[in-house]
């Protein structure tokens, strides 16, 4: 698989993630794809870092849609 196939599924795959939660209620399609993109980038999924060649767009996508979770919604105390 190319990267900008594996980019594509991953990005659609995160996306309906976001939208399915009651945390996106009021964000805007414009802000999920951002936010998906934003994502993309801090789980290191550069097509010149090679990481997304050892893991299935799927899985990436649950683990930024975890850690979105945990960075954006966990209160450290």
């Amino acid at each position: 698989m190319n990267y900008q196939k594996w980019k594509s599924e991953y990005l659609d795959s995160l996306n309906k993630k976001i939208k399915s939660h009651k945390y996106s209620v009021n964000y805007t399609e414009h802000y999920i794809n951002e936010l998906c993109l934003e994502l993309l980038e801090r789980g290191g999924f550069d097509e010149d870092y090679g990481h997304w060649e050892c893991v299935t767009a799927e899985h990436a996508s649950q683990e930024s849609f975890e850690f979105w979770l945990k960075d954006y919604f966990t209160d450290e105390e």
